[in-house]
């Protein structure tokens, strides 16, 4: 008799992971729409700081802990403008083709067909190093399609 076909197996896609706040250390808890701030002690466990109104509060309490731990020069801190507002964390990734934040070395990467092209503070400088490559490419067909600011 016939044997039966064996199904496909089914792969399983990654899925991008949400971000539920801007700032190291403080995570949205949806249940009470309250923000919690936790940190990694020395020995890599999870201590909850507390929980908090607004995020930026928990973001604050969250610097303040790891001050006072000492902990400040081992853990990513939120940074703190002039003014003493916080800056928000960078994003993860980059909404241009051929762009991704680079953790280790805190700038934006620009790639091409798997091909490094540079590091750079600045994401749009990234992005332009992309298309600059692609128009390089001489193929019109994919610089029009994927370049992040179409030449005419």
């Amino acid at each position: 008799g016939a044997r039966p076909r064996k199904r496909p197996r089914a792969t399983a896609v990654p899925r991008a992971r949400k971000r539920t706040s801007n700032y190291y250390g403080v995570s949205h808890v949806r249940e009470t729409n309250r923000y919690r701030a936790r940190y990694k002690d020395t020995d890599g466990n999870e201590k909850t700081v507390g929980s908090f109104v607004t995020e930026e509060e928990a973001a604050h309490a969250y610097n303040d802990k790891l001050r006072a731990l000492g902990l400040d020069s081992v853990r990513r801190m939120n940074a703190v403008d002039e003014q003493g507002r916080l800056v928000a964390k960078p994003k993860a990734s980059s909404s241009f083709y051929g762009v991704s934040w680079n953790r280790r070395k805190k700038q934006w990467s620009a790639y091409v067909k798997g091909q490094h092209r540079g590091d750079f503070d600045d994401e749009t400088a990234a992005a332009c190093a992309v298309d600059d490559y692609l128009y390089e490419l001489h193929q019109p067909d994919i610089a029009t399609q994927k370049a992040n600011f179409p030449r005419a």
